[in-house]
């Protein structure tokens, strides 16, 4: 039986340009995708009561190829009183220590126009300036193995996008699946 995992990363950039950024790199692997759209319930603290809302989520998920049945997911949740944090959440067959995924978040990253795991004064302050979640988010992303200091940005991938063996993988799995019809 196959292990899922998901790693939630609080990021600055929109859920829209996370979404299509994974799109993009699914679309150059040749990897068949399924939209998704729904809600998810999250607490927003009003004052010192949580109060249980509706997020609009956003997905993409993966059909075939080495990382078939990876999903992610994105949504903008209201911590306090304004402003919002984006989310984008990862479901990882295998979990987010599996190597193609780790190369796959590497890309992911390296083509955003911003930092993911930085955020202006004016929006930190926005949305509560003393959360932990900018730590947190910080810590996640060197967790996957990105220099979070202030010379790590922009990131810098070795190699092109597929690897050799994302390309071989999802050539092998789509002989399969047409040979069984």
């Amino acid at each position: 039986m196959v292990r899922k995992a998901t790693l939630d990363l609080e990021v600055s950039v929109s859920s829209i340009q996370a979404i299509r950024i994974f799109r993009e790199l699914a679309e150059e692997a040749g990897w068949s995708l399924e939209r998704h759209e729904g809600s998810r319930l999250v607490d927003r603290f009003a004052i010192i009561m949580p109060m249980a809302q509706s997020a609009r989520t956003l997905g993409l998920k993966v059909l075939n190829g080495p990382m078939r049945g990876m999903e992610l997911t994105c949504w903008s949740e209201t911590r306090g009183s304004s402003g919002a944090v984006n989310i984008a959440s990862w479901l990882v067959p295998g979990g987010p220590e599996e190597p193609r995924f780790r190369d796959l978040v590497h890309h992911w990253v390296a083509r955003m126009d911003r930092c993911p795991w930085r955020w202006t004064f004016g929006e930190r302050s926005k949305v509560g300036y003393l959360l932990p979640v900018w730590r947190q988010s910080r810590r996640r992303f060197s967790d996957l193995g990105f220099n979070t200091k202030k010379g790590g940005w922009p990131v810098v991938v070795d190699g092109d996008w597929p690897g050799e063996s994302l390309v071989d993988d999802a050539h092998d799995s789509t002989v399969v699946s047409s040979e069984e019809e």
